[in-house]
């Protein structure tokens, strides 16, 4: 019982937090959205093509952002779980110096690199590979670039801890029973360091889906996301009716995708359990 109460009382701060300043206000916003228009920006907006591939270009560029990132990050969080090189924290440092630097300063820093007279498409032309500038600035593809730029670090850090945690004698012993180092990475690695996937996963598509500065950028003034469409139905239309449905249509995905990354969390937990106690 005592621990019941001093988990209550550890717990109550940041509880009372969350409630006051982010769901009594969503609740407000949300009540008063219905009694203005009722359902009606709802309707307008899951009825609209318009506003239906809004939703799916933004779902399918957090996709591939996600993707993207998991196969740049899961070797690099390996390497730094298992290394004992000194460099170790030099790149660990080097990983986190992103987070010193604003989005909106790295977004500027991208668009002089892939502009149509930036460092990218100057290099190529100086080498021969292009014969006109490439069409990279203001597309999707700038858009995914400075995504995966930007949210690299909570992927690799959100692996490399369960890495961490994972005993190498498993891995020793996997190899003394005849497995080779890609067998032992898909039957005993990887089923184990899944739960750290899922949840770098999660975050990524998260901040990726909400993300506003980089979209706003490099996608340029005709490139649109659900963030975007917000602030634009709010500054520029002024329908904050619209906007309100908007945002909460997107949470709603948001949700629907981290009760399917949780589920899957959960049914691997269940069967890496059940495996180490075979």
């Amino acid at each position: 019982m005592s621990k019941k109460r001093n988990f209550f009382f550890l717990s109550f701060p940041t509880t009372f937090a969350l409630l006051v300043l982010f769901v009594a206000p969503m609740v407000y916003i949300l009540i008063n959205t219905l009694e203005q228009d009722g359902i009606a920006n709802f309707v307008k907006f899951l009825t609209d093509s318009f506003y239906l591939n809004i939703l799916k270009t933004t779902v399918i560029i957090s996709l591939k952002t996600t993707g993207i990132l998991l196969l740049l990050g899961y070797p690099t969080a390996y390497f730094l779980a298992r290394t004992t090189s000194k460099l170790k924290n030099t790149m660990m440092i080097i990983i986190l110096f992103p987070f010193l630097v604003s989005a909106v300063v790295r977004s500027y820093g991208w668009m002089v690199i892939l502009g149509n007279k930036g460092l990218l498409n100057q290099f190529l032309l100086a080498v021969g590979l292009i014969e006109n500038p490439l069409k990279i600035m203001y597309t999707s593809h700038a858009v995914i670039v400075g995504l995966v730029h930007l949210l690299l670090p909570y992927m690799i850090l959100s692996i490399t801890g369960v890495i961490q945690g994972i005993d190498k004698n498993l891995e020793y012993a996997a190899s003394s029973l005849g497995c080779n180092p890609l067998k032992t990475f898909f039957k005993v690695l990887l089923p184990l360091s899944t739960p750290g996937i899922i949840s770098g996963c999660t975050l990524v598509f998260t901040l990726s889906m909400t993300a506003y500065v980089t979209p706003r950028l490099l996608g340029g003034a005709n490139f649109r996301m659900m963030s975007t469409m917000v602030f634009q139905e709010v500054n520029v239309n002024f329908n904050w009716g619209l906007a309100s449905a908007i945002s909460y249509i997107l949470m709603f995905v948001i949700l629907l995708f981290l009760v399917v990354f949780n589920l899957a969390t959960a049914s691997i937990n269940q069967r890496v359990g059940g495996q180490k106690h075979a």
